[in-house]
């Protein structure tokens, strides 16, 4: 077995064991630093953290309408491909609302809303949908101040009315033939 003990510079005998802890221990508590400064990053404004709210729950209702939609229709677009962008959408809040130390809000939506009668009124649905989220990020960009939120606001604006909206707008076009 090595010997475990060396001399530090003025001659004492030192326990590398000993030292081997220490260093682990600074590291945990490096760690647990940086963990708890990503956690205390100053919370928005009542108004902003209500903002995020509205939006999860938003994602919540588009992605619970999206997939009553599948379990009814089968697995159409554009609904297949939009409920998988509303689930990566719901990942970015629980990533945004975790940094800022704002509880995530429950899905209160999954399971509890029904499909139209016809696939047509589904896609048109989504339409209007999609043209209320862009009214809804139109708003909470005249006061959201923190440049992630608005970056996510603002990107999630573009998602809807470029890619979904008109997504939904091809299906009407489809389903009205």
């Amino acid at each position: 077995m090595r010997n475990q003990n060396r001399r530090h510079q003025n001659g004492q005998k030192v326990c590398c064991r000993c030292w081997s802890a220490i260093g682990a221990c600074a590291v945990a508590m490096t760690i647990t630093a940086l963990s708890v400064s990503a956690a205390s990053t100053p919370k928005p404004d009542p108004r902003t953290q209500q903002a995020m709210i509205e939006a999860i729950n938003d994602e919540y209702r588009a992605r619970a309408f999206y997939t009553a939609v599948l379990n009814k229709f089968g697995p159409v677009r554009p609904f297949l491909n939009i409920v998988q962008a509303e689930d990566r959408h719901v990942q970015l809040w629980n990533r945004l609302f975790s940094q800022y130390g704002v509880p995530i809000p429950q899905d209160t939506f999954a399971g509890k809303l029904e499909a139209p009668g016809t696939l047509r009124e589904a896609c048109q649905m989504g339409v209007e949908a999609e043209i209320a989220n862009v009214r809804m990020y139109d708003n909470f960009l005249r006061f959201v101040q923190e440049s992630d939120l608005r970056a996510a606001f603002s990107q999630l604006r573009w998602v809807s009315q470029n890619n979904h909206q008109r997504a939904f707008e091809r299906c009407v076009s489809r389903t009205t033939t």
